[in-house]
């Protein structure tokens, strides 16, 4: 009986021993009072960063990665192949972090046709040029006219009066696109007849003209009026005013 107790005495004595080596070892085990995070490294679409903090009392450093965001910086778009009304075009980005490329297809145009003129007048012989706008990968094909002896048109658009009249053109492209100008020619501008030797002419000593009448405007102010046949008058043109 007197053994048993001894032991056990022994036994509650050695785990009291080991309980106050405990506390005291424990004792030095820091608890850490951690500081906010710190970046380091910011993290990028395809790289993950890092951020640190650390303890207020032991200094111990924590580090932890940032995970990356997967989301690309792109540049601007810029076109590798133009697109038409009969292909498809091709445009190319670039990440700006990772050297990351994306392309995508342009889709073709759509065709269309506009003119700078609808409406066109023309005196006789004189010529004109409207400007035609389509889509890329179209052309003019023909221009029709509904009457070739009033005006005629290029493929350029250029158009050529002939005769009095009205044409109505008809611009086809390849692409079936149609677009109608009209075009109105007028007779030529007629120009000042020449007067003949026997008709009386008037004109002053300093000028360079002479006039159809004395009651010209521009001659108010002249004192000094000769009269005569254009044969007999020193000067050479006549009046812009009165002729």
């Amino acid at each position: 009986m007197k053994k048993i107790l001894k032991l056990t005495i022994w036994t509650m004595m050695w785990l009291l021993f080991s309980l106050q080596v405990f506390a005291e070892d424990n004792e030095d085990i820091c608890q850490h009072r951690w500081s906010s995070w710190e970046v380091l490294e910011e993290p990028t679409c395809g790289e993950t960063g890092i951020q640190e903090r650390y303890c207020f009392d032991c200094n111990e450093i924590e580090y932890v990665d940032i995970p990356a965001t997967g989301e690309h910086d792109w540049d601007d778009w810029y076109i590798i192949k133009s697109a038409t009304i009969s292909k498809t075009g091709l445009k190319e980005r670039e990440c700006f972090e990772c050297d990351e490329t994306e392309t995508e297809v342009i889709p073709k145009l759509k065709p269309y046709i506009s003119i700078s003129k609808k409406i066109v007048k023309l005196r006789e012989t004189k010529t004109y040029t409207i400007k035609i706008r389509y889509a890329k990968g179209d052309s003019v094909k023909k221009c029709k006219t509904s009457n070739a002896k009033v005006a005629t048109m290029s493929k350029s658009g250029k158009i050529k009066a002939k005769n009095v009249g009205t044409a109505k053109f008809t611009i086809i492209m390849k692409s079936g696109k149609t677009a109608t100008c009209k075009v109105i020619v007028s007779a030529k501008k007629k120009t000042s007849s020449v007067y003949s030797d026997s008709g009386t002419v008037y004109w002053t000593p300093n000028g360079s003209v002479y006039h159809k009448t004395s009651n010209c405007p521009t001659l108010k102010r002249s004192r000094t009026i000769y009269s005569g046949s254009v044969a007999n008058c020193p000067k050479p043109r006549p009046c812009k005013v009165c002729y």
